[in-house]
């Protein structure tokens, strides 16, 4: 991403976020660029937990901080999941534990702000009106 001068390894992270989320049906209904919004966001957070949304970004997204986190929290707590209940659903997971990709998939995820029962599930905010 040029705008934000965001390195290979960040963006094949949002990447891995991105591929994994097609195995949750909870997110058909999201906008792709939501999802892309979110899923940089949370690629940037997980490097750095000090990362906000810019105002560059929300220029060049369109979108605004309160409508991305909700989304990306949601990311967060599917990469979640997906370790501890999902865990045959390795394709993607393996595909990006390669150097070739940075070895994303062994990047550590933000501390989950739900339990591991909370199902996955698209934000209210951001399914189509």
């Amino acid at each position: 991403m040029q705008v934000t001068k965001t390195d290979m390894p960040k963006l094949t992270l949002a990447r891995y976020i991105l591929e994994t989320s097609l195995m949750f049906y909870e997110f058909i209904g999201v906008s792709e660029s939501l999802m892309a919004a979110a899923a940089i966001l949370l690629a940037l957070k997980m490097h750095d937990k000090e990362t906000t949304w810019t105002p560059i970004l929300q220029k060049y997204s369109g979108y605004k901080a309160e409508d991305v986190e909700p989304l990306m929290w949601e990311l967060n707590h599917m990469l979640h999941k997906r370790r501890v209940m999902y865990d045959r659903l390795e394709t993607v997971f393996s595909k990006y534990s390669h150097e070739v990709f940075f070895s994303v998939a062994a990047v550590p995820l933000l501390p989950d702000v739900y339990t591991l029962e909370r199902p996955v599930q698209a934000p209210p905010s951001s399914s189509p009106k």
